[in-house]
């Protein structure tokens, strides 16, 4: 099978979780550049990622690491980066939906005012997020990161995703015939750190493909929940004319039918995720 990740700067006394924490912790600084341009929005989703997976394996890994308290301190460090990065993704992945979006829009032209807003909002975002990777926090978590977390002696990372796993199934099974779009958003996130796991100790299998699949579609999900709010927000700061209200409008109904198409998928997606998750680690 080929490797999923590539070898970088390995030490002979890393262990397993240890080398795809330098991994990940080389694509954030690699990154980083790119970020500091601001031409490329992929390259700020890229960093974002790599603190994702940083976090999510060693929150999946807390209670095997030899160094607790250090793991704990990682995840709140590169949860606020992550949310710093995150500040201007979501302006990023929303503007340019909007803009696709109101090619097909009557009254398209009266929303300019609202997408002025929304990127003053996000050179806002960007601003804080330039000040935190010039920031002494930034560069400890970097120089933090050199010195990857290792796992406790006798410890061995492929029972991470099976105990992520276990709790992604416990969490969606509760989820019942209505389920709350926070509570669908929190199924998403369970479902990435598994899948994350998962890809840390096996590659690309049958669990990683249906979980990216349940991933994206309830992100489709989330992205139209957050647009429907964002929209109505900044439709009522602008207090546009009549016009913007009405493409505003269409944009709302456009979210609600996102928002019925992925959680009428919702069932069969989670029914061949569970299936992959059993066929791969049956609970005992």
């Amino acid at each position: 099978m080929k490797a999923l990740y590539p070898l970088v700067a390995l030490k002979r006394e890393d262990d397993e979780l240890q080398r795809f924490l330098r991994v990940h912790a080389k694509e954030l600084s690699e990154h980083e550049p790119g970020v500091r341009l601001g031409s490329d929005p992929q390259e700020l989703h890229k960093q974002r990622v790599a603190a994702r997976r940083l976090r999510a394996l060693l929150r999946s890994t807390r209670s095997q690491l030899q160094n607790p308290v250090r793991g704990e301190r990682l995840v709140k460090e590169l949860r606020w980066l992550g949310g710093v990065l995150g500040e201007v993704r979501d302006r990023d992945v929303l503007i340019a939906y909007l803009l696709g979006e109101l090619e097909t829009v009557e009254e398209a032209a009266a929303f300019g005012a609202v997408l002025e807003l929304l990127d003053a909002e996000r050179q806002e975002a960007r601003t804080q997020l330039l000040a935190a990777l010039d920031s002494d926090r930034y560069r400890d978590l970097l120089a933090d990161l050199e010195r990857p977390p290792a796992l406790a002696e006798g410890e061995r990372l492929a029972s991470a995703p099976v105990i992520e796993y276990r709790r992604l199934r416990k969490r969606a099974e509760k989820l019942g015939r209505s389920p709350s779009d926070s509570d669908l958003h929190r199924v998403r996130i369970a479902i990435k750190r598994a899948r994350y796991a998962a890809e840390a100790v096996g590659g690309e299998n049958a669990f990683v493909r249906r979980a990216k699949e349940a991933q994206d579609l309830l992100g489709e999900h989330q992205d139209a929940a957050i647009a429907e709010q964002r929209i109505r927000e900044l439709v009522g700061e602008v207090r546009g004319t009549g016009r913007t209200a009405l493409a505003g409008g269409q944009l709302i109904e456009r979210q609600r039918a996102r928002r019925v198409a992925t959680r009428a998928a919702w069932p069969k997606t989670w029914k061949r995720l569970r299936q992959a998750g059993d066929d791969a680690w049956r609970r005992g």
